[in-house]
């Protein structure tokens, strides 16, 4: 546990953030181990830092720099041999988890460890993915994904039932990431170059390409909220979410395969669009529409571009070690 840095970034969200390093805490990682980045919160998420996990480092940013920008900075504030990054809005449910997540990194390949994550009514929240091409786009957008026998999944689909330990392509959503610290440094932290969402699977596919396995652990629990952390809709959330998986695709996949994994994610969201505005869900259709437009054309629409500016930091080092029962 002292070889760990653990990371989490908050924005607008103090009462998560300190049940997520509560929860840490409990589940064994030293206190002095655990970077808080407050991402340029106006809340007075920053005061409430200094009152409540004073026993951690404590890291100020003027603006909120995004998803990745924010925790590059918490990760390079203490050097580690593995770093662990959780959202602000997920909590260690099973206890030893983050003991488990460090053994399965003692897999001399294995580069990335996430866990198995719960809704708040502790069902799964399924976060294997296959990664993007051609073939396993018209699988998950055909709606032909859930026909997929459980032993192929998730190379071709979504619907693995995450019951065993096992070797996956991408981790998404990565409200929980465990990184080798040589991988980490390697690959330069996370990519900066958009504001928010699939940062994880560019990661993933990057230490996979450097020859490192993505590996799901069945034996680590968290429990995530999901969507707490930002401030926007589900049909605003949806199309950056679709704009920043469309610069991936871009970004992974050679031209050719990149439109055509694209074009048949968009008729797939075009189809699903269709019978949601027939059935009268309102709702969902707004979030497909926003995810469509998300997607963009093959040349145009990417992801949000992150701020280039970082403004004034303010590190503060631990004062003493962290009371009893933090988390309670």
């Amino acid at each position: 546990m002292t070889d760990v840095t653990a990371v989490v970034l908050n924005w607008n969200q103090p009462d998560y953030t300190i049940r997520a390093v509560g929860a840490l805490v409990d589940d064994g990682v030293p206190a002095s181990r655990i970077v808080v980045v407050d991402n340029g919160s106006d809340d007075g998420s920053w005061d409430r830092f200094r009152e409540a996990l004073s026993f951690c480092h404590l890291v100020r940013i003027e603006q909120n720099l995004g998803f990745a920008r924010g925790n590059n900075v918490g990760a390079r504030v203490l050097p580690a041999a593995a770093y662990l990054f959780v959202n602000s809005d997920a909590f260690v449910h099973l206890p030893g988890s983050v003991r488990a997540l460090l053994n399965a990194l003692d897999r001399e390949e294995t580069g990335i460890v996430v866990p198995r994550l719960l809704n708040e009514d502790l069902t799964l929240q399924p976060l294997a993915l296959p990664a993007p091409h051609p073939g396993s786009a018209l699988v998950r957008w055909s709606g032909l994904s859930g026909l997929v026998p459980n032993r192929f999944q998730p190379h071709w689909g979504t619907r693995w039932d995450h019951a065993t330990s096992r070797e996956i392509e991408m981790a998404a959503p990565g409200a929980v990431l465990l990184v080798r610290g040589s991988l980490w440094d390697a690959l330069g932290g996370f990519t900066e170059s958009s504001f928010m969402y699939a940062e994880e699977q560019d990661l993933c596919l990057r230490a996979r390409r450097r020859g490192f396995a993505v590996w799901f652990c069945a034996e680590a629990e968290f429990v995530h909220v999901g969507g707490a952390s930002t401030a926007w809709d589900a049909a605003a959330t949806a199309e950056r979410k679709g704009s920043a998986n469309a610069a991936l695709v871009r970004a992974h996949l050679s031209p050719r395969r990149a439109a055509i994994t694209l074009a048949v994610v968009r008729a797939g969201l075009a189809g699903r669009l269709a019978v949601r505005r027939l059935t009268g869900d309102r709702d969902a259709a707004a979030e497909l529409a926003g995810s469509l437009r998300g997607y963009g054309s093959p040349d145009t629409g990417g992801a949000e571009e992150a701020p280039t500016g970082a403004g004034d930091v303010v590190v503060l080092e631990p004062e003493g070690a962290a009371p009893e029962g933090v988390h309670g």
